[in-house]
């Protein structure tokens, strides 16, 4: 064995650091405008619509996902990836600081363009967070063993979400405040969630980026030409997104949550702040006893117990809106504690788990593809909003639990990542051998 090969990575602690102050802070700056409560809050002063407030999940993820796959598959072909990642981030990130001036200047008054310019913001900041998380993982692989980066994730979301606590009580004063009307509440919470995420992006700037592990060969150009062939026939990445996009399914009723609990349960406004603080606490116990947990006991383990989690949110939902016990009302941040939990699994669970499936000289078009695929999720919550119009809080709460449950039961049947990797090696190899076959 090479002696070099013994020595540890000098980086890994610089890289450790950099992508937990990167993670940490801006997670906290989306606190500020989050997605489940404080951005729906503002639709919902602009207009009535559910389909349109419902509208939200489906920009957000159909922009960070669907443009992936083709990108995947160009980056992929790249041997350095950081200049890309900071080029995606940063662009997306721009628009944040037009919206922030727009809602202090007034345009409020105008709720059409005011709803068509806070879209736009939120889908570019999407499409520049995904593309860039196609290079993000992909480097973080390469530049973080496993288990730190289990580790790095786990306590970045542990200290952002004990950051994030306060953050809630102070979008919760700024919200009430009767010195901050509408729209310069909003005005103030999105210039906030600038300021944190541009500490993100200095803190993506510092990540060093390790060279590839491995080398492009003529195998690798196998992989290239026949990718969907590999990938269709990967019954475990198959299995993989089926659980996800089951589990996924959860979000049909995130936008309408915070309406329900003020329009049916007759909640306060200055709630929106105690369900900031009950999803950031959510997401802190996630990371800090299912984190430790999949350092020890690795993914599975961690989607197992989140999707589980994740399921008691509409099945609380439904519980408050069919008895209308006072006491469901008053514990309706439960709710938002199970979306915290649900948030971070879906990165210490999910994602280090597809890590860790898909092969490395093909993982940037893996990450593309099954992000792709589960871009069928941009359509969940606009599906709940027309839901919800035709029928009624207890069909959408109750098709919600449904959905979530049966993907918690698929992910028992999920696979351990070594198993996999080895079927997938002899698999590959085997395939290989009767391509080279054809060709001679």
């Amino acid at each position: 064995m090479d002696p070099k090969s013994a020595q540890p990575n000098p980086d890994i602690r610089h890289n450790s650091i950099a992508y937990a102050v990167d993670y940490a802070s801006f997670n906290l700056g989306m606190t500020f405008v989050n997605i489940s409560s404080v951005f729906p809050a503002l639709v919902g002063q602009l207009t009535d619509s559910a389909p349109i407030i419902g509208l939200i999940g489906t920009v957000w993820r159909g922009c960070w996902l669907l443009p992936q796959l083709p990108v995947g598959q160009w980056i992929n072909r790249q041997p350095r990836k950081k200049r890309f990642m900071m080029l995606s981030a940063s662009i997306g990130r721009i628009p944040f600081w037009i919206v922030a001036a727009a809602l202090w200047l007034g345009l409020a008054k105008n709720p059409t363009v005011l709803l068509i310019l806070l879209f736009s913001a939120f889908g570019i900041l999407a499409a520049g967070d995904g593309l860039a998380t196609l290079a993000w993982f992909d480097i973080m692989a390469r530049a973080l063993p496993a288990k730190v980066r289990s580790r790095v994730i786990s306590l970045a979301q542990l200290f952002g979400g004990i950051l994030g606590v306060g953050t809630g009580l102070l979008v919760s004063l700024i919200l009430s405040s009767s010195k901050l009307p509408f729209p310069t509440n909003y005005g103030l919470l999105f210039t906030l969630a600038s300021l944190f995420i541009g500490v993100s992006t200095v803190a993506l700037s510092r990540i060093r980026e390790p060279e590839p592990s491995f080398q492009k060969s003529t195998a690798g150009a196998h992989h290239q030409t026949n990718l969907w062939a590999l990938v269709r026939g990967d019954r475990h990445l198959v299995y993989f997104i089926v659980c996800r996009i089951l589990v996924g399914l959860a979000e049909l009723s995130l936008p309408f949550y915070v309406g329900h609990a003020q329009d049916t349960l007759h909640l306060p406004t200055g709630i929106i702040g105690a369900f900031v603080i009950a999803q950031t606490l959510g997401g802190v116990a996630a990371s800090a006893l299912l984190g430790v947990a999949g350092a020890h006991r690795g993914p599975r383990y961690v989607i197992r117990v989140g999707s589980a989690i994740s399921a008691l949110g509409p099945i609380f939902a439904l519980a408050a809106h069919l008895s209308g016990a006072s006491w469901l009302g008053k514990a309706y941040p439960f709710v938002f504690i199970t979306l915290g939990v649900a948030n971070n699994v879906r990165f210490i669970g999910f994602f280090n788990y597809l890590l860790e499936i898909a092969p490395e000289e093909i993982r940037p078009t893996y990450v593309g593809l099954s992000n792709t695929i589960l871009g069928l999720l941009t359509l969940a919550p606009t599906m709940g909003g027309w839901l919800l119009e035709s029928t009624s809080y207890s069909t959408l709460f109750g098709a919600t639990a449904i959905f979530a449950l049966v993907g918690f039961t698929l992910t028992l049947g999920l696979k351990l990542p070594a198993d996999i990797r080895r079927s997938l090696t002899n698999k590959d190899s085997r395939s290989f051998g009767r391509a080279r076959q054809i060709e001679d």
